[in-house]
Formats: C-alpha cells, structure tokens, sequence
C-alpha cells in the first residue's frame, strides 16, 4: 500500500473492480447461522471512513461490542445482501437508497455460532446516522487509515483503539479482509 490518502475517487471504483473480480470464500452450509453485514464506507475530508457501531448493553449477543450493522438472516430476507442492507436501516437509519453496494467479502465463521457474510458499501454524502437505541449504544466514523496500523492487544482481544473504542473479534477479521482486499488494488494501480 502506497501512502496515497485514500479518497473516494482512489478507493471506490478499484474496490468495486477488485471485489467483483476474486474468489470469494463461502462457508459450507450448516457452520453456523446465517448472518450479514454491511461495511458501510464513507468520506469525509477528503479521506475513506468507516461506520461502526458499539452494539447496546443488555442485548442477547455480542451487547457491548463493537460492530458493523448487521445480524442473522430472517426468513423474509429474499439474500444475504437484502438482510446486511434490512439491518443497516433497523440500527443506524441507513436507507438501501443511500447505499452503493461494491461487492463482498469473504464469509466469516465466528466461535460464537455465526455465519457472516459481509458486504461492502459505499454511503451517500452527507448521510447521518440515527442509532435505534434497542440495539446500538453508539455509531461513530472510523479513519480507514486506522486499520492499516499494526493491531495491538492480547489475544484473544487483539485489535484497534479507534475514537474511544475497541474494534476486535469478528468486526476486526472483517476489518483485515478489507484491507487486504484494498492494498490489492492499490498495488495494481
């Protein structure tokens, strides 16, 4: 990765480019229960962030945690995609219209019995987050140039320290795919 800030215009279409083109890796059926999430990312000036949520104290799962929007697969929910976009506008407000959707990542198998498929998106200017106070405590923008550093921690919490919170466990192995996938293009570009 160059030391390029990486803007909307540098990181959105090599990211569309890059996600449509690998193999994507896809949990076997029966590993877990199906979930998704969006990554949603945005700019702000003049730089790529990310929305993070810290998930609302008393909640059955993960309460407390830091997060992505997201959560298990409902029947009604016609994919994976229409569950990560349904429970982006449950938690924080984010309508499907306001959402460019680049592709997805690779599944993710948590030790808590989740399937996740996370899905990479690009949020509309000027968006503002509304967090359902059932399920989130706190939304708050991410530098994406945070997660390009070194993660630090002892395992099994080993992660970033980002605006006041710790992004680890599950939302830190999804923050990894997509730095991986992003140095990816940047290195081809």
């Amino acid at each position: 990765m160059t030391d390029r800030t990486l803007d909307e215009a540098r990181l959105r279409p090599p990211l569309r480019d890059g996600l449509s083109r690998r193999s994507r890796s896809v949990a076997r059926e029966g590993l877990g229960r199906a979930s998704a999430v969006l990554v949603p990312l945005f700019e702000r000036d003049g730089e790529a962030h990310l929305w993070l949520v810290r998930r609302a104290k008393g909640m059955r799962d993960h309460s407390g945690q830091v997060a992505f929007p997201g959560g298990k697969h409902d029947a009604g929910d016609e994919s994976l995609l229409a569950t990560a976009l349904r429970e982006a506008e449950e938690e924080v407000a984010l309508r499907t219209e306001d959402i460019d959707v680049l592709g997805a990542l690779d599944d993710l198998v948590t030790i808590t019995g989740y399937v996740i498929t996370p899905y990479v998106g690009w949020v509309r200017a000027g968006y503002v987050p509304v967090p359902n106070a059932g399920e989130v405590d706190r939304v708050f923008a991410a530098p994406l140039r945070a997660f390009f550093e070194q993660p630090s921690g002892v395992f099994p919490r080993i992660g970033w320290s980002v605006d006041g919170e710790f992004v680890w466990g599950a939302t830190a192995a999804i923050v990894r795919g997509l730095v991986a996938v992003i140095r990816e293009t940047q290195d081809t570009q």
